[in-house]
C-alpha cells in the first residue's frame, strides 16, 4: 500500500462485512454493525445504492455481485471469529490483530470482555480508522499500535504498547500475508513467536497456489496493493512449525461454507482462501 493513504483493500473488506451485516450473505444471523461506521465516503455511497436495490427486492448485477462479496468476506470473518472464541476459551488473555485495517472485533465480540486487544497497522490506515471510531462506544481495553515496518520491528512496537509476552496471546493475521514477500512474512512470524507464551494461538489467513482471476489481480496491482505470495497447506504448516507453532486446523472457503452457511454461499470462485490455526 502507499504510505500516505489508508489501505484500499482494507476498505474492500469493510464493504464486504457491511454487505453481510445488511443481510446479503447466506450466513444466518451475521452481524457486524461496526462495518458501516468504518466505510469511506465513497464506500458509503456504493453501499447505499446496493441497500436501496436490495430493500426494493431488485435483482441486478450490482446486488448479485454484492452477495458474492458478502458471502466471501462474511465467511472468512465467521471462521476467524470462531477460532478467536476457542483461543479465549483455552486461556488467551490478549488479542493482537496484525494489519488490523477496519476490524471491528474489539467493539462487537462480547467474548473479548477482559481481553486486552492490540491493533497493529500502518499509521495512515490506523489514523483514518481512529477518526471514524469516534462514532462507536469507547473500547477501554483496545490499544492502537501504529507501525512502519520499513523502520520498526513488531517486537519493539508491541513492547512499547504494553503487550505482555508472558501471557498467552491470540494472534489474528487476516488478509495480510499474501501481500508480503516470504522473507517479510518470516521476519514478522519470528517476532510473533518470540512474544508468544505457551498456550498462544496464531490464526493465519492465506492464499494457496490456485490462481485468482486476471481482473482482480490487475485491480490490486493498479491500486498499489498486489498479492505476491501464496502457500500450500503443507508449506504454511512448515513455516509455522519452524517457529514453534503446530497447526491444529487448516480449512478453506468450501469448509467455511459448509460450517457457517449450510453450503448455500456463493463462493465457487474463492477456493484459494484458507485459514491455519496453530498453537505453541
Amino acid at each position: 500500500m502507499k504510505s500516505d493513504r489508508p489501505s484500499r483493500t482494507a476498505q474492500f473488506v469493510t464493504i464486504g462485512r457491511a454487505m453481510a451485516d445488511l443481510g446479503l450473505s447466506h450466513i444466518p444471523n451475521f452481524s457486524d454493525p461496526t462495518a458501516r461506521v468504518f466505510l469511506s465516503d465513497k464506500g458509503k455511497k456504493g453501499f447505499a445504492k446496493v441497500e436501496k436495490a436490495w430493500r426494493a427486492q431488485k435483482r441486478s448485477y450490482r446486488v448479485e455481485s454484492a452477495r458474492v462479496m458478502a458471502d466471501m468476506i462474511g465467511l472468512r470473518t465467521a471462521a476467524i471469529d470462531s477460532a478467536v472464541r476457542n483461543a479465549i476459551a483455552e486461556g488467551a488473555t490478549q488479542l493482537v490483530i496484525l494489519g488490523a485495517g477496519y476490524d471491528g472485533r474489539a467493539w462487537r465480540m462480547k467474548e473479548l470482555a477482559g481481553v486486552h486487544v492490540y491493533e497493529v497497522d500502518h499509521p495512515a490506515t490506523q489514523n483514518d480508522k481512529r477518526t471514524r471510531a469516534a462514532a462507536l462506544p469507547n473500547s477501554p481495553q483496545l490499544t492502537f499500535v501504529p507501525v512502519n515496518f520499513e523502520r520498526e520491528k513488531l517486537d519493539d512496537v508491541l513492547k512499547r504498547a504494553g503487550h505482555d509476552p508472558a501471557q498467552p496471546t491470540c494472534w489474528i493475521w487476516e488478509g495480510v500475508v499474501m501481500y508480503l514477500t516470504r522473507d517479510a512474512m518470516h521476519a514478522t512470524l519470528a517476532d510473533v513467536a518470540s512474544r508468544s507464551a505457551a498456550g498462544s494461538t496464531l490464526i493465519v489467513n492465506y492464499h494457496t497456489t490456485v490462481k485468482r482471476g486476471w481482473f482482480t489481480a490487475l485491480l490490486l496491482r493498479f491500486i498499489g496493493e498486489p498479492q505476491i505470495s501464496h502457500w500450500s497447506p503443507e508449506e504454511m504448516a512448515a513455516d509455522l512449525k519452524a517457529v514453534g507453532f503446530t497447526v491444529s486446523h487448516d480449512f478453506g472457503m468450501l469448509d467455511w461454507n459448509a460450517q457457517f452457511a449450510d453450503g448455500k454461499a456463493k463462493v465457487s470462485r474463492a477456493p484459494y482462501m484458507r485459514i491455519a490455526v496453530a498453537r505453541n
